[in-house]
């Protein structure tokens, strides 16, 4: 009879490893997701500090919004995809933003 109480917790005993080796499996997948989410929600912290901006020029009771201007230009250069800098130089007086697209200013300009 000693002989089967031993083999029942030696059972007992290899049954308690293989559920605190899987727990620790379980615990180890659970750490390795949470780290690959962590860099995403490093973005999201990051673009939500940024500020926002509204610029607006005002010139003879007439005011235009920045933002109005740089979408006339993504519009007439066909989207923002091929942008990679954009410089504008703003004429109020005369209603006209002229710009330069990746270093090319030929004949680049929108009214607003």
């Amino acid at each position: 009879m000693a002989k089967k109480a031993t083999t029942k917790k030696t059972e007992e005993t290899k049954v308690t490893e293989t559920v605190k080796a899987a727990e620790e499996v379980k615990a180890e997948a659970v750490v390795e997701a949470a780290a690959k989410k962590a860099p995403a929600a490093k973005k999201t912290a990051a673009k939500a500090s940024e500020p926002v901006i509204k610029c607006t020029i005002e010139f003879n009771d007439k005011n235009t919004a920045v933002r109005s201007i740089v979408d006339s230009i993504y519009e007439a250069e066909g989207g923002k995809e091929n942008i990679k800098t954009l410089e504008v130089y703003i004429q109020p007086e005369n209603n006209v933003a002229y710009y330069v697209v990746n270093g090319n200013a030929e004949g680049k300009s929108v009214q607003f």
